[in-house]
Protein backbone atom coordinates (compact mmCIF):
# COMPACT_ATOMS: atom_id res chain seq x y z
CA UNK A 1 0.00 0.00 0.00
CA UNK A 2 1.85 3.58 -0.58
CA UNK A 3 1.93 6.11 1.48
CA UNK A 4 -1.03 8.49 0.84
CA UNK A 5 -3.44 5.75 0.97
CA UNK A 6 -1.76 4.78 4.49
CA UNK A 7 -2.41 8.62 5.57
CA UNK A 8 -5.56 8.37 4.25
CA UNK A 9 -6.42 5.33 6.37
CA UNK A 10 -4.98 6.58 9.30
CA UNK A 11 -7.15 10.02 9.30
CA UNK A 12 -10.07 7.73 8.74
CA UNK A 13 -8.98 6.30 11.57
CA UNK A 14 -8.60 8.94 13.57
CA UNK A 15 -12.57 10.44 12.72
CA UNK A 16 -13.31 13.07 10.10
CA UNK A 17 -10.32 15.58 8.67
CA UNK A 18 -10.47 18.84 7.90
CA UNK A 19 -11.07 18.36 4.18
CA UNK A 20 -13.65 16.17 5.53
CA UNK A 21 -15.77 18.33 7.29
CA UNK A 22 -15.40 21.27 4.70
CA UNK A 23 -16.22 19.16 1.67
CA UNK A 24 -19.54 18.18 3.78
CA UNK A 25 -20.21 21.34 5.16
CA UNK A 26 -19.57 23.23 1.93
CA UNK A 27 -21.87 20.53 0.35
CA UNK A 28 -24.70 20.98 3.34
CA UNK A 29 -24.54 24.86 2.83
CA UNK A 30 -24.75 24.53 -0.83
CA UNK A 31 -27.74 22.22 -0.64
CA UNK A 32 -30.15 24.06 1.68
CA UNK A 33 -28.94 27.76 -0.26
CA UNK A 34 -29.88 25.80 -3.67
CA UNK A 35 -33.30 25.25 -2.18
CA UNK A 36 -33.59 28.53 -0.39
CA UNK A 37 -32.56 30.14 -3.71
CA UNK A 38 -35.24 27.91 -5.77
CA UNK A 39 -37.83 29.14 -3.39
CA UNK A 40 -36.94 32.48 -3.10
CA UNK A 41 -37.14 32.62 -7.23
CA UNK A 42 -39.95 30.83 -7.19
CA UNK A 43 -41.51 33.65 -4.89
CA UNK A 44 -40.22 36.63 -6.56
CA UNK A 45 -41.90 35.28 -9.77
CA UNK A 46 -45.35 34.52 -8.34
CA UNK A 47 -45.54 38.07 -6.81
CA UNK A 48 -44.37 40.09 -9.81
CA UNK A 49 -46.69 37.36 -11.71
CA UNK A 50 -49.77 38.71 -9.84
CA UNK A 51 -48.84 42.03 -9.05
CA UNK A 52 -48.74 42.76 -12.88
CA UNK A 53 -51.88 40.83 -12.42
CA UNK A 54 -53.34 43.94 -10.37
CA UNK A 55 -51.71 46.03 -12.57
CA UNK A 56 -52.23 45.12 -15.86
CA UNK A 57 -56.13 43.44 -15.30
CA UNK A 58 -57.99 44.69 -12.48
CA UNK A 59 -56.91 47.80 -11.99
CA UNK A 60 -57.94 48.89 -15.37
CA UNK A 61 -61.11 46.32 -15.12
CA UNK A 62 -62.27 48.62 -12.48
CA UNK A 63 -61.97 51.52 -14.20
CA UNK A 64 -63.28 49.77 -17.59
CA UNK A 65 -66.44 49.09 -15.62
CA UNK A 66 -66.59 52.55 -14.24
CA UNK A 67 -65.94 54.17 -17.43
CA UNK A 68 -69.03 51.86 -19.01
CA UNK A 69 -71.29 52.48 -16.56
CA UNK A 70 -70.39 56.34 -17.21
CA UNK A 71 -71.27 56.19 -20.83
CA UNK A 72 -74.48 55.07 -20.19
CA UNK A 73 -75.26 57.52 -17.75
CA UNK A 74 -74.00 60.04 -19.91
CA UNK A 75 -76.18 58.76 -23.00
CA UNK A 76 -79.34 58.84 -20.63
CA UNK A 77 -78.09 62.62 -19.75
CA UNK A 78 -78.22 63.97 -23.64
CA UNK A 79 -81.48 62.15 -24.29
CA UNK A 80 -83.27 63.59 -21.49
CA UNK A 81 -81.60 66.74 -22.07
CA UNK A 82 -82.63 66.45 -26.04
CA UNK A 83 -85.99 65.63 -25.34
CA UNK A 84 -86.77 68.43 -22.56
CA UNK A 85 -85.19 71.19 -24.43
CA UNK A 86 -85.73 70.01 -28.18
CA UNK A 87 -82.01 71.20 -29.05
CA UNK A 88 -79.54 68.79 -31.19
CA UNK A 89 -76.57 70.15 -28.94
CA UNK A 90 -77.86 67.81 -26.20
CA UNK A 91 -77.62 64.90 -28.43
CA UNK A 92 -73.88 65.42 -28.82
CA UNK A 93 -73.18 63.27 -25.26
CA UNK A 94 -75.81 60.29 -26.45
CA UNK A 95 -73.48 59.99 -29.70
CA UNK A 96 -70.08 60.47 -28.75
CA UNK A 97 -70.30 58.38 -25.09
CA UNK A 98 -72.48 55.92 -27.56
CA UNK A 99 -68.96 55.46 -29.85
CA UNK A 100 -67.06 55.21 -26.22
CA UNK A 101 -69.40 52.83 -24.95
CA UNK A 102 -68.49 50.30 -27.37
CA UNK A 103 -64.69 50.95 -27.18
CA UNK A 104 -65.13 50.51 -23.87
CA UNK A 105 -67.26 47.48 -23.83
CA UNK A 106 -64.36 45.57 -25.84
CA UNK A 107 -61.97 46.69 -23.55
CA UNK A 108 -63.59 45.24 -20.34
CA UNK A 109 -64.24 42.23 -22.85
CA UNK A 110 -60.45 41.59 -23.42
CA UNK A 111 -59.69 42.12 -19.54
CA UNK A 112 -62.28 39.63 -18.41
CA UNK A 113 -63.32 37.56 -20.99
CA UNK A 114 -61.85 34.45 -19.29
CA UNK A 115 -63.55 34.67 -16.60
CA UNK A 116 -66.88 32.93 -17.22
CA UNK A 117 -68.69 34.97 -14.04
CA UNK A 118 -67.22 38.76 -15.30
CA UNK A 119 -68.06 37.72 -18.84
CA UNK A 120 -71.36 36.70 -17.84
CA UNK A 121 -71.84 40.05 -16.14
CA UNK A 122 -70.96 42.13 -18.97
CA UNK A 123 -73.30 40.51 -21.29
CA UNK A 124 -76.01 41.17 -18.83
CA UNK A 125 -75.10 44.61 -18.85
CA UNK A 126 -74.82 44.75 -22.36
CA UNK A 127 -78.36 43.05 -23.40
CA UNK A 128 -80.07 45.59 -20.90
CA UNK A 129 -78.06 48.52 -21.91
CA UNK A 130 -79.26 47.42 -25.52
CA UNK A 131 -83.14 47.11 -24.75
CA UNK A 132 -82.72 50.49 -23.07
CA UNK A 133 -81.26 51.88 -26.20
CA UNK A 134 -83.89 50.08 -28.71
CA UNK A 135 -86.92 50.19 -26.68
CA UNK A 136 -86.26 53.66 -24.65
CA UNK A 137 -83.49 55.68 -25.86
CA UNK A 138 -84.04 55.65 -30.07
CA UNK A 139 -87.95 55.92 -30.07
CA UNK A 140 -87.91 59.06 -27.97
CA UNK A 141 -85.29 60.66 -30.44
CA UNK A 142 -87.54 59.55 -33.12
CA UNK A 143 -90.74 61.48 -31.95
CA UNK A 144 -88.83 64.81 -31.27
CA UNK A 145 -87.58 64.55 -34.77
CA UNK A 146 -90.85 64.26 -36.31
CA UNK A 147 -91.90 66.76 -33.83
CA UNK A 148 -94.42 64.71 -31.58
CA UNK A 149 -95.88 66.78 -28.67
CA UNK A 150 -96.26 64.01 -26.17
CA UNK A 151 -92.45 63.64 -26.59
CA UNK A 152 -91.77 65.54 -23.89
CA UNK A 153 -94.22 63.49 -21.37
CA UNK A 154 -92.40 60.16 -22.34
CA UNK A 155 -89.23 61.35 -20.31
CA UNK A 156 -90.51 60.30 -17.19
CA UNK A 157 -92.12 56.60 -18.77
CA UNK A 158 -92.40 54.09 -15.96
CA UNK A 159 -90.90 51.23 -18.25
CA UNK A 160 -87.91 53.62 -20.07
CA UNK A 161 -87.40 54.21 -16.17
CA UNK A 162 -87.45 50.46 -15.33
CA UNK A 163 -85.37 49.65 -18.24
CA UNK A 164 -82.51 51.92 -17.25
CA UNK A 165 -82.29 51.36 -13.73
CA UNK A 166 -81.68 47.46 -15.00
CA UNK A 167 -78.86 48.86 -16.96
CA UNK A 168 -77.83 50.60 -13.29
CA UNK A 169 -78.18 47.29 -11.98
CA UNK A 170 -76.29 45.11 -14.09
CA UNK A 171 -73.51 47.57 -14.40
CA UNK A 172 -73.33 47.82 -10.31
CA UNK A 173 -73.50 44.14 -10.21
CA UNK A 174 -70.78 44.00 -12.85
CA UNK A 175 -68.74 46.82 -10.90
CA UNK A 176 -69.42 44.47 -7.50
CA UNK A 177 -67.90 41.30 -9.19
CA UNK A 178 -64.96 43.13 -10.61
CA UNK A 179 -63.92 44.53 -7.54
CA UNK A 180 -64.31 41.22 -5.83
CA UNK A 181 -61.85 39.35 -7.84
CA UNK A 182 -59.24 42.78 -7.59
CA UNK A 183 -59.75 42.75 -3.73
CA UNK A 184 -58.94 38.46 -4.13
CA UNK A 185 -55.81 39.86 -6.36
CA UNK A 186 -54.48 41.99 -4.24
CA UNK A 187 -54.67 39.68 -1.09
CA UNK A 188 -53.09 36.83 -3.38
CA UNK A 189 -50.28 39.81 -4.42
CA UNK A 190 -50.15 40.57 -0.75
CA UNK A 191 -49.34 36.56 0.26
CA UNK A 192 -46.74 35.88 -2.46
CA UNK A 193 -44.53 38.82 -1.18
CA UNK A 194 -45.21 37.71 2.50
CA UNK A 195 -43.98 34.68 1.14
CA UNK A 196 -41.11 36.63 -0.92
CA UNK A 197 -39.64 38.60 2.74
CA UNK A 198 -39.84 35.25 4.42
CA UNK A 199 -37.71 33.56 1.51
CA UNK A 200 -35.27 36.37 1.96
CA UNK A 201 -35.60 36.73 5.68
CA UNK A 202 -34.42 32.97 5.38
CA UNK A 203 -31.40 33.19 3.10
CA UNK A 204 -30.06 36.13 5.67
CA UNK A 205 -30.65 34.13 8.71
CA UNK A 206 -28.78 31.32 6.94
CA UNK A 207 -26.12 33.19 5.72
CA UNK A 208 -25.56 34.94 9.26
CA UNK A 209 -25.95 31.33 10.48
CA UNK A 210 -23.33 29.75 7.97
CA UNK A 211 -21.20 32.63 8.93
CA UNK A 212 -21.39 32.08 12.54
CA UNK A 213 -20.96 28.37 12.42
CA UNK A 214 -17.78 28.91 9.93
CA UNK A 215 -16.15 30.96 12.24
CA UNK A 216 -16.48 28.73 14.72
CA UNK A 217 -15.17 25.75 13.11
CA UNK A 218 -12.42 28.09 11.56
CA UNK A 219 -11.95 29.36 14.95
CA UNK A 220 -11.69 25.41 16.50
CA UNK A 221 -10.87 23.50 13.44
CA UNK A 222 -8.05 25.80 12.08
CA UNK A 223 -6.88 29.20 14.50
CA UNK A 224 -6.84 27.36 18.03
CA UNK A 225 -4.84 24.47 16.82
CA UNK A 226 -2.74 26.42 14.94
CA UNK A 227 -1.97 29.09 17.55
CA UNK A 228 -1.23 26.28 19.96
CA UNK A 229 1.89 24.43 17.67
CA UNK A 230 2.73 28.01 17.15
CA UNK A 231 2.98 28.82 20.74
CA UNK A 232 4.66 25.78 21.75
CA UNK A 233 7.24 26.12 18.80
CA UNK A 234 7.96 29.76 19.59
CA UNK A 235 9.20 27.92 23.26
CA UNK A 236 11.32 25.53 21.50
CA UNK A 237 12.93 28.56 19.63
CA UNK A 238 13.29 30.40 22.53
CA UNK A 239 15.35 27.84 24.20
CA UNK A 240 12.43 25.27 25.95
CA UNK A 241 14.26 22.65 23.41
CA UNK A 242 13.07 19.29 25.83
CA UNK A 243 8.99 20.32 25.51
CA UNK A 244 7.59 17.58 23.39
CA UNK A 245 5.31 19.51 21.32
CA UNK A 246 1.52 18.21 21.93
CA UNK A 247 -0.82 19.06 19.02
CA UNK A 248 -4.57 18.98 18.47
CA UNK A 249 -7.39 19.70 16.30
CA UNK A 250 -8.42 17.61 13.15
CA UNK A 251 -6.00 14.71 11.67
CA UNK A 252 -4.17 17.34 9.18
CA UNK A 253 -3.07 18.91 12.12
CA UNK A 254 -1.94 15.71 14.09
CA UNK A 255 0.25 14.40 11.97
CA UNK A 256 1.57 18.45 11.62
CA UNK A 257 2.22 18.43 15.30
CA UNK A 258 3.92 14.57 14.95
CA UNK A 259 6.39 15.93 11.88
CA UNK A 260 7.15 19.23 13.56
CA UNK A 261 7.66 16.70 16.93
CA UNK A 262 9.96 14.77 14.68
CA UNK A 263 12.16 17.58 13.73
CA UNK A 264 12.36 18.85 17.27
CA UNK A 265 13.97 15.46 18.18
CA UNK A 266 16.16 16.21 15.33
CA UNK A 267 17.26 19.75 15.74
CA UNK A 268 18.11 18.47 19.45
CA UNK A 269 20.26 16.06 18.55
CA UNK A 270 21.48 17.94 15.86
CA UNK A 271 22.33 20.73 18.76
CA UNK A 272 23.66 17.96 21.29
CA UNK A 273 26.48 16.81 18.30
CA UNK A 274 27.12 20.99 17.50
CA UNK A 275 27.69 21.15 21.44
CA UNK A 276 30.01 18.52 21.53
CA UNK A 277 31.75 19.72 18.67
CA UNK A 278 32.14 23.14 19.93
CA UNK A 279 33.36 21.28 23.22
CA UNK A 280 35.62 20.27 20.96
CA UNK A 281 36.20 22.49 18.83
CA UNK A 282 36.95 24.62 22.15
CA UNK A 283 39.63 22.35 22.99
CA UNK A 284 41.20 22.16 19.64
CA UNK A 285 41.69 26.25 20.03
CA UNK A 286 43.08 25.68 23.38
CA UNK A 287 46.08 22.82 21.88
CA UNK A 288 46.29 25.57 18.91
CA UNK A 289 47.08 28.40 21.40
CA UNK A 290 49.03 26.77 23.05
CA UNK A 291 50.82 24.87 20.13
CA UNK A 292 51.44 29.20 18.78
CA UNK A 293 52.71 29.91 22.43
CA UNK A 294 55.47 26.78 21.92
CA UNK A 295 56.29 28.02 18.12
CA UNK A 296 56.59 31.83 19.10
CA UNK A 297 58.44 31.11 22.11
CA UNK A 298 59.97 27.08 22.77
CA UNK A 299 60.71 26.53 18.75
CA UNK A 300 62.03 30.22 18.08
CA UNK A 301 64.56 30.06 21.07
CA UNK A 302 66.31 26.82 19.82
CA UNK A 303 66.67 28.64 16.05
CA UNK A 304 67.85 32.00 17.22
CA UNK A 305 70.54 29.72 18.93
CA UNK A 306 71.50 28.02 16.12
CA UNK A 307 71.50 31.65 14.12
CA UNK A 308 73.57 33.27 16.72
CA UNK A 309 76.08 30.15 16.98
CA UNK A 310 76.91 29.81 13.64
CA UNK A 311 77.41 33.55 12.93
CA UNK A 312 79.77 33.23 16.01
CA UNK A 313 81.58 30.63 14.84
CA UNK A 314 81.65 32.28 11.80
CA UNK A 315 83.85 35.14 13.69
CA UNK A 316 85.85 33.19 16.05
CA UNK A 317 87.09 30.73 13.25
CA UNK A 318 86.63 32.50 10.40
CA UNK A 319 90.67 32.24 9.60
CA UNK A 320 90.45 28.52 9.57
CA UNK A 321 87.51 28.04 6.93
CA UNK A 322 87.26 28.35 3.71
CA UNK A 323 85.29 29.78 1.10
CA UNK A 324 82.68 26.85 1.27
CA UNK A 325 82.60 26.82 4.81
CA UNK A 326 81.43 30.16 5.17
CA UNK A 327 78.45 29.44 2.34
CA UNK A 328 77.66 27.04 4.25
CA UNK A 329 77.53 28.81 7.50
CA UNK A 330 75.53 31.19 5.55
CA UNK A 331 72.49 29.42 4.51
CA UNK A 332 72.14 27.96 7.97
CA UNK A 333 72.03 31.45 9.68
CA UNK A 334 69.44 32.49 6.61
CA UNK A 335 67.51 29.01 6.89
CA UNK A 336 67.05 29.80 10.49
CA UNK A 337 66.01 33.59 9.71
CA UNK A 338 63.44 32.58 7.20
CA UNK A 339 62.17 29.45 9.82
CA UNK A 340 61.94 32.60 12.69
CA UNK A 341 60.03 35.22 9.62
CA UNK A 342 57.63 32.04 9.05
CA UNK A 343 56.46 30.99 12.73
CA UNK A 344 56.72 34.65 13.25
CA UNK A 345 54.07 35.46 10.15
CA UNK A 346 52.07 31.84 10.97
CA UNK A 347 51.70 32.94 14.49
CA UNK A 348 50.30 36.44 13.19
CA UNK A 349 47.73 34.63 11.18
CA UNK A 350 46.36 31.82 13.37
CA UNK A 351 45.83 35.06 16.14
CA UNK A 352 43.43 36.96 13.69
CA UNK A 353 39.77 37.42 15.42
CA UNK A 354 41.15 35.14 18.73
CA UNK A 355 42.07 38.50 20.48
CA UNK A 356 39.62 40.40 19.63
CA UNK A 357 35.51 40.91 21.50
CA UNK A 358 33.87 43.77 20.09
CA UNK A 359 34.93 46.17 17.10
CA UNK A 360 35.79 49.79 18.10
CA UNK A 361 35.40 52.93 15.23
CA UNK A 362 38.92 53.03 13.81
CA UNK A 363 40.26 56.13 12.22
CA UNK A 364 41.85 54.44 9.29
CA UNK A 365 43.92 57.53 8.56
CA UNK A 366 45.82 56.95 12.11
CA UNK A 367 45.81 53.11 11.34
CA UNK A 368 47.76 54.08 7.65
CA UNK A 369 50.45 56.16 9.44
CA UNK A 370 51.13 53.91 11.91
CA UNK A 371 51.57 50.90 9.42
CA UNK A 372 54.01 54.34 7.37
CA UNK A 373 56.10 54.50 10.61
CA UNK A 374 56.47 50.58 11.41
CA UNK A 375 57.57 50.54 6.91
CA UNK A 376 59.74 53.70 7.69
CA UNK A 377 62.98 52.49 6.99
CA UNK A 378 62.01 50.46 3.96
CA UNK A 379 60.31 52.90 2.33
CA UNK A 380 63.03 55.76 2.86
CA UNK A 381 65.62 52.85 1.67
CA UNK A 382 63.42 52.73 -1.82
CA UNK A 383 63.00 56.22 -2.07
CA UNK A 384 59.48 55.65 -2.38
CA UNK A 385 56.43 57.74 -1.05
CA UNK A 386 52.50 57.09 0.48
CA UNK A 387 49.80 58.94 -0.08
CA UNK A 388 46.10 59.10 0.59
CA UNK A 389 43.17 60.53 0.20
CA UNK A 390 40.85 61.41 3.11
CA UNK A 391 40.12 58.05 4.57
CA UNK A 392 37.00 57.31 6.77
CA UNK A 393 36.57 55.83 9.73
CA UNK A 394 35.17 51.71 10.21
CA UNK A 395 34.11 49.31 12.62
CA UNK A 396 37.10 47.02 13.02
CA UNK A 397 40.24 45.77 15.34
CA UNK A 398 42.60 48.80 15.15
CA UNK A 399 45.65 46.28 15.80
CA UNK A 400 44.56 44.12 12.89
CA UNK A 401 43.80 47.28 10.66
CA UNK A 402 47.01 48.49 11.35
CA UNK A 403 48.61 45.06 9.88
CA UNK A 404 46.18 44.91 6.76
CA UNK A 405 47.81 48.39 5.56
CA UNK A 406 51.33 47.73 6.44
CA UNK A 407 51.15 44.00 4.92
CA UNK A 408 49.79 45.93 1.48
CA UNK A 409 51.86 48.90 1.51
CA UNK A 410 54.82 46.82 2.66
CA UNK A 411 53.79 44.76 -0.67
CA UNK A 412 54.16 47.64 -2.63
CA UNK A 413 57.42 49.05 -1.93
CA UNK A 414 58.86 45.28 -1.71
CA UNK A 415 57.54 44.47 -5.62
CA UNK A 416 58.45 47.99 -7.10
CA UNK A 417 59.82 48.24 -10.49
CA UNK A 418 62.98 50.50 -11.66
CA UNK A 419 61.28 53.66 -10.97
CA UNK A 420 60.63 54.75 -7.28
CA UNK A 421 57.91 53.38 -5.70
CA UNK A 422 54.92 55.24 -5.32
CA UNK A 423 51.36 54.15 -3.27
CA UNK A 424 47.87 55.31 -3.61
CA UNK A 425 45.27 54.57 -0.60
CA UNK A 426 41.86 55.93 -1.59
CA UNK A 427 37.95 54.59 -0.28
CA UNK A 428 34.58 54.92 -1.65
CA UNK A 429 31.65 55.00 0.21
CA UNK A 430 29.18 52.64 -0.81
CA UNK A 431 25.60 53.64 0.54
CA UNK A 432 23.50 50.60 -0.33
CA UNK A 433 25.55 47.96 1.16
CA UNK A 434 27.16 50.53 4.08
CA UNK A 435 30.85 49.80 3.56
CA UNK A 436 33.77 51.63 2.24
CA UNK A 437 35.63 50.13 -0.58
CA UNK A 438 39.61 50.89 -0.43
CA UNK A 439 41.86 50.71 -3.07
CA UNK A 440 46.08 50.47 -2.56
CA UNK A 441 47.06 51.19 -6.28
CA UNK A 442 51.46 51.03 -6.78
CA UNK A 443 53.60 51.55 -9.82
CA UNK A 444 54.86 48.51 -9.31
CA UNK A 445 55.97 45.59 -11.63
CA UNK A 446 52.36 44.27 -11.19
CA UNK A 447 50.26 40.95 -11.13
CA UNK A 448 49.15 39.03 -14.27
CA UNK A 449 45.33 38.84 -13.82
CA UNK A 450 45.53 34.94 -14.01
CA UNK A 451 47.23 35.07 -10.51
CA UNK A 452 44.22 37.08 -9.19
CA UNK A 453 43.06 34.57 -6.67
CA UNK A 454 46.01 32.51 -6.11
CA UNK A 455 48.23 35.84 -4.51
CA UNK A 456 45.93 35.39 -1.86
CA UNK A 457 46.83 31.59 -1.07
CA UNK A 458 48.92 30.42 1.55
CA UNK A 459 52.84 29.94 1.12
CA UNK A 460 51.86 30.55 -2.46
CA UNK A 461 54.68 32.68 -3.89
CA UNK A 462 55.20 34.06 -7.94
CA UNK A 463 59.10 34.67 -7.65
CA UNK A 464 61.87 33.08 -7.15
CA UNK A 465 63.21 33.54 -2.79
CA UNK A 466 66.61 35.32 -4.18
CA UNK A 467 64.36 37.90 -6.40
CA UNK A 468 62.11 38.98 -3.47
CA UNK A 469 62.17 38.10 0.52
CA UNK A 470 59.24 36.56 2.01
CA UNK A 471 57.41 33.81 3.40
CA UNK A 472 54.28 33.81 0.84
CA UNK A 473 51.86 34.18 3.62
CA UNK A 474 51.31 38.33 4.04
CA UNK A 475 48.38 38.29 1.51
CA UNK A 476 47.07 35.35 2.82
CA UNK A 477 46.82 37.58 6.56
CA UNK A 478 45.46 39.82 4.48
CA UNK A 479 42.26 38.10 3.31
CA UNK A 480 41.62 36.51 6.74
CA UNK A 481 41.53 40.23 8.08
CA UNK A 482 39.54 41.58 5.93
CA UNK A 483 36.99 38.49 6.05
CA UNK A 484 37.13 38.48 9.64
CA UNK A 485 35.63 41.96 9.83
CA UNK A 486 33.34 40.70 7.19
CA UNK A 487 34.40 42.19 4.10
CA UNK A 488 36.35 40.77 0.47
CA UNK A 489 39.26 41.78 -0.66
CA UNK A 490 40.50 41.19 -4.61
CA UNK A 491 42.88 42.26 -7.33
CA UNK A 492 41.76 44.47 -9.53
CA UNK A 493 42.47 42.91 -12.87
CA UNK A 494 41.59 46.03 -14.60
CA UNK A 495 44.42 47.67 -13.78
CA UNK A 496 46.63 48.80 -16.68
CA UNK A 497 49.83 49.34 -14.43
CA UNK A 498 50.93 48.66 -11.26
CA UNK A 499 49.02 46.45 -8.78
CA UNK A 500 45.62 47.22 -7.41
CA UNK A 501 44.51 45.62 -4.52
CA UNK A 502 40.30 46.63 -3.29
CA UNK A 503 38.71 45.71 -0.19
CA UNK A 504 35.64 46.21 1.85
CA UNK A 505 34.97 47.71 5.18
CA UNK A 506 31.89 48.38 7.03
CA UNK A 507 30.94 51.26 7.65
CA UNK A 508 30.88 53.44 11.41
CA UNK A 509 27.78 52.32 13.19
CA UNK A 510 25.60 55.79 13.48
Amino acid sequence: MSKPSRRRLRLRARGWSLRRRVVVGFGAFTALFAVLMTATVISLVDFVRKGNEVVNRWEPAAAATQDLFADLVNQETGVRGFVLSMNRTFLQPFEQYSDKQAVDERRLHELVGRYPVLDANLATLQAVAKQWRDETAIPLISLVNSHEPSASSLVDDPDGKTRFDLVRKAAATLSSAVNGVSRTALHDRSNALRALLIALSVSVLLFVAVGLLAWRGLHRWVLAPVEGLALQARDVAEGTGERRIVPTGPPEFIDLGGDVETMRRRIAEELARVEQTSEDLARSNADLEQFAYVASHDLSEPLRKVANFCQLLERQYGEQLDDRAREYIAFAVDGAKRMQALIADLLALSRVGRSTDAFVPVDTNLALRRAMSNLDEKIVEAGGGVGHSDLPIVMGDPTLLVSLFENLVGNAIKYRSEQPPLVVVTAVSNRQTHTWTFAVKDNGIGIEPQYADRVFAIFQRLHLRGEYAGTGIGLALCRRIVEFHGGRIWLDTSATSGATFRFTLPERAS
